[in-house]
């Protein structure tokens, strides 16, 4: 006899019809958040995340089963679950805000005069039609005579439950990035420990410098092959070709291949072989010891891997902290530039960090119309739906925005009456494509190979005539992403501390 026989679908009509009641109300007010600001413009997009979808619920409603076979547990916790997960959904749903372990730190640490001021009529009316709905599941479920173990629901729960993890090993983050599971993997990241322990900085070290500007911007996702002034073959960088004193270095390397691991190892001395390394020296907490003012601006939510080499910062502003790399109204990286300002004091030493959203992936998202240069572009989330061409000219056209971000910075530190220089990196490369991958977390030299450039002033080239020679000898070098920490100490001549100057890219270079 088949499990699901009429006679036994009959027998537990009752708990079928809850739970699909359950089901429908949970996505009505949780998990269709996730899904509504998704950019979907043919059928084949909607058909695969339609299944995406019925997949993540699938998987929601084995939980809740689990959930619901004991009567007290479930009324005492359900509730709590479901208003606390649709006062979130409330957010992704008229903002598109991102769930992540800053949105968890904001909405527990916030003041209650801040959080006041964020409560609106509909926001009210949503929660009191989800507390109807919390009243009416409840009476449901106590009327329930059939929800135990000997349930073929059960069976389905589990499989429900496997689905989950399955589709997680399958392919990180696929379920977990969207309600409800994105709130509880906040929760998680929030209360979890850095894996990285900062070391204390010796006390006696100094700098002989007295009036320089570091401007280091920390890209995303944009490989050096796609600049024109590394030879590519579309003019994606026309503002930068025409601006003295760039220099672009192509031949850089990291294996590491996306942010979470590779952040840490550049913003400390970690080399990019030391696997096994978790006792690291901050970048910041080194020059702050030597009197530099240390700032950090970024585009990006702080992830946890490098949250605390962040703020050994003694300023840090994050512009758009409830938007993350996967919401589609994330802030472009322009806004950066109207919150950094040049010191109007030329005695004091000073870096500045840029943390740009750069060339992430959604594209389209990171350029605004003016920047649509090379089409057809993309027009779906789904990679599935659109062309290499596609997707290779909305990439590119980030590029173009990047090249204007970083025009628009120079002409800005020109100004400056510091010896000025700056440093870009971008934390990874990008794959388009090769060998049948796309983006990056993925070991090929495309992901390997992020983009690196250098712009100094003429104040900085008259008082460092050695270190502009070192630096254009070592222009076509291969290097490894390792050389920033060591450069910046080099280049701020650090006293009495132990860096490796043969990896700065201000050092003399050695023959083989």
């Amino acid at each position: 006899m088949l499990l699901f026989s009429m006679e036994r679908i009959k027998f537990f009509k009752a708990e079928i019809k809850f739970h699909l009641l359950l089901s429908i109300l949970f996505a009505i007010f949780i998990s269709f958040a996730s899904y509504v600001h998704i950019p979907l413009d043919d059928s084949k997009s909607l058909f695969i995340y339609a299944i995406h979808f019925l997949i993540l619920q699938f998987s929601v409603f084995g939980f809740l089963y689990i959930l619901s076979i004991s009567k007290r547990i479930f009324l005492v916790i359900f509730p709590i679950i479901f208003f606390v997960l649709s006062a979130i959904s409330f957010w992704v749903y008229t903002q598109d805000i991102s769930i992540n372990s800053g949105m968890i730190q904001a909405i527990l640490e916030s003041n209650i005069d801040i959080a006041i001021d964020v409560v609106s009529l509909q926001f009210v009316i949503f929660l009191f039609f989800n507390l109807l709905c919390i009243i009416f599941i409840i009476q449901k479920h106590r009327k329930l005579k059939i929800n135990t173990l000997k349930s073929p629901l059960f069976i389905l729960s589990i499989i429900a439950i496997a689905v989950y993890f399955l589709a997680d090993r399958y392919r990180f983050g696929i379920l977990t990035r969207k309600l409800p599971y994105s709130a509880f993997i906040g929760v998680k990241d929030y209360l979890e420990k850095p894996n990285l322990k900062l070391r204390e900085v010796p006390k006696n070290i100094s700098t002989k410098k007295d009036s320089l500007h570091i401007v280091f911007v920390l890209g995303e996702s944009v490989r050096a092959d796609h600049l024109s002034i590394n030879g590519y073959r579309r003019n994606t960088t026309p503002l930068l070709k025409k601006q003295n004193n760039v220099l672009s270095f192509k031949n850089i390397y990291t294996p590491l291949t996306y942010t979470a691991i590779s952040v840490p190892q550049i913003l400390s001395d970690k080399s990019i072989l030391d696997h096994r390394k978790n006792e690291v020296y901050s970048l910041y907490s080194i020059l702050k010891k030597t009197g530099f003012y240390t700032e950090w601006i970024g585009n990006q939510s702080l992830e946890k891997s490098y949250e605390g080499l962040v703020k050994t910062n003694e300023k840090i502003l994050i512009v758009d902290k409830f938007h993350s790399v996967l919401s589609f109204k994330k802030e472009k990286d322009l806004v950066l530039l109207d919150t950094f300002k040049l010191q109007n004091f030329s005695t004091k030493n000073k870096i500045s960090t840029l943390h740009m959203i750069g060339s992430h992936w959604y594209y389209n998202s990171r350029f605004d119309d003016r920047f649509k240069i090379f089409n057809p572009m993309v027009t779906s989330k789904y990679v599935g739906s659109a062309s290499k061409e596609e997707l290779i000219n909305s990439y590119d056209n980030t590029i173009l925005y990047l090249d204007f971000f970083l025009n628009k910075l120079i002409n800005k530190l020109k100004k400056s009456q510091q010896e000025t220089i700056l440093i870009y990196l971008s934390d990874h490369g990008e794959t388009l494509g090769e060998e049948g991958q796309w983006f990056h977390a993925q070991r090929n030299k495309a992901s390997e190979n992020p983009a690196m450039l250098v712009w100094y002033s003429e104040k900085f080239k008259k008082k460092n005539p050695i270190s502009i020679k070192n630096l254009l000898s070592r222009q076509h070098d291969t290097l490894s992403t390792d050389f920033l920490f060591h450069s910046i100490l080099d280049v701020s001549k650090i006293k009495d501390f132990n860096y490796k100057i043969e990896k700065s890219i201000f050092s003399q270079k050695k023959n083989n």
